[in-house]
């Protein structure tokens, strides 16, 4: 329960971050005709432009972008579970079951690690070995 409590009270703090920071632009007249209401004038398409969908993307590039994508998410949840099993343990106050529970954690999470390095390995393997390219 407290646990709960803690995790829910970060995740408020880290989704206020954004408000507490001032992006702003400086130096951007927005045109008159009303077509860029916002007056980004093609500004959008400059950050954009390397993560936006195109069409003359080869499909191993997109199999390995959604592979990486992936193994990185499976990476985050690794990490997740080791904090939250260090903080049991931490938080045990000597009780074995406490322990042991957080230990067992700790041991699976590292074996789920081992598994997505794997696999990983693995994928750059039959990608280069089929297509001749990288992830």
């Amino acid at each position: 329960m407290r646990l709960k409590k803690l995790l829910i009270t970060l995740l408020i703090i880290v989704s206020q971050v954004p408000l507490l920071v001032s992006a702003q632009v400086t130096g951007v007249n927005p045109p008159n005709d009303g077509s860029d209401p916002f007056g980004f004038n093609g500004q959008l398409e400059e950050v954009a432009g390397p993560y936006s969908t195109q069409a003359d993307v080869p499909l191993e590039e997109r199999i390995g972008d959604i592979i990486g994508i992936f193994l990185s998410f499976l990476g985050v949840i690794f990490l997740i579970l080791m904090l939250v099993a260090g903080f049991n343990w931490m938080t045990a106050g000597g009780e074995e079951e406490k322990i042991s529970k957080a230990r067992d954690t700790i041991r699976e999470a590292i074996i789920g690690l081992v598994i997505v390095v794997a696999a990983y390995a693995i994928s750059i393997f039959v990608i280069e070995s089929i297509w001749g390219t990288g992830l």
